[in-house]
């Protein structure tokens, strides 16, 4: 089977996600919990595909959980690739540090690649039946294993990183505001607050303002969202917004033990992570290669169908 055959065009998703990719996630998942150096619940799934030809590993974005790579999971799978994903705690059914579901908060920035380091111990090389890993990051889970590959450096045969967190883009924001938010993080009931903008998910229908451009895959995520409150991750406390400022600096710094393929994609129209440090990573990591999407938003899987099959194909053929 080739990537052509599997391919979903965006007029036949909604029918496509009822008739293949929901009742694959629910018929080959297997569902766990993993008990972080902290204590917390992370909840994982993986899809072991008896034929395995390598396990890929997906580290997710901010605010993301399993059920929205419902595609992503599919096509790896058909593929011909076994597929493990755990929810980075704060999100989906892992367990949060502050109350409800709408905050995203994290101490330590490492604390999210210690979680997977452990699920890839625990879970994923236990339970793969090759010893080849590649490595999916997308966003924030693009920043978690980038800074993986820098302190694991063995572990994965080839990584791509989509639109990953290397930098956030701050627009026109005030230096002193940023500097603000990342010294009032240490106030201990400050650090708990969401920073300036962000809010308790409030049901609003964002489409076409937001990373999406395939109304229909935003439909989908919508629809998950608004049908389970353990989905309804939104907003970013002081505490994550000063990790995440600082992580670029703690990736960037260190990108030349990286030493595997990688591929990094990257969308022009992108308002969330910048191209600049994108760059930079590409020029000290020992084997990168950097592709970039014009006129495209940060979710390059969910553009429109050129972008999208031209994408996966892309890394359908690097992982090859």
């Amino acid at each position: 089977m080739t990537f052509e055959d599997l391919f979903i065009k965006d007029q036949d998703f909604s029918k496509e996600l009822e008739n293949k990719l929901l009742p694959f996630m629910e018929e080959t998942a297997t569902d766990g919990y993993l008990e972080s150096n902290d204590g917390l619940k992370l909840h994982y799934q993986y899809f072991l595909n008896p034929k395995e030809r390598a396990a890929i590993v997906i580290s997710h974005g901010f605010c993301e959980f399993i059920s929205k790579y419902a595609e992503t999971i599919y096509y790896f799978y058909q593929m011909g690739y076994s597929v493990f994903m755990i929810e980075h705690r704060g999100h989906g059914f892992s367990d949060r540090q502050v109350s409800g579901f709408s905050m995203v908060h994290v101490n330590r920035f490492e604390d999210y690649v210690d979680d997977f380091n452990l699920f890839i111990e625990k879970v994923v090389i236990p339970q793969s039946l090759t010893e080849r890993l590649y490595l999916f990051a997308h966003s924030m889970g693009g920043g978690i294993g980038s800074l993986y590959l820098e302190a694991h450096p063995e572990v994965f045969k080839k990584a791509v990183l989509s639109s990953p967190l290397m930098e956030l883009n701050m627009g026109s924001t005030n230096k002193f505001l940023i500097w603000l938010v990342c010294m009032l993080s240490y106030i201990p009931f400050i650090g708990t607050k969401y920073i300036p903008g962000h809010h308790d998910y409030d049901h609003k229908y964002k489409y076409p303002h937001c990373s999406t451009m395939s109304k229909a895959r935003y439909n989908f995520v919508y629809n998950e969202r608004e049908e389970e409150p353990h989905y309804q991750s939104n907003g970013a406390s002081f505490r994550w917004g000063r990790e995440a400022i600082n992580v670029s600096k703690k990736i960037l710094k260190n990108a030349h033990l990286v030493k595997i393929p990688v591929i990094l994609m990257q969308a022009s129209l992108d308002d969330l992570v910048t191209p600049t440090a994108h760059k930079e990573f590409e020029s000290k990591a020992a084997d990168c290669k950097l592709i970039r999407y014009e006129d495209c938003k940060h979710e390059i899987f969910n553009a429109t169908d050129d972008i999208i099959f031209d994408y996966y194909k892309k890394i359908m053929d690097f992982y090859e």
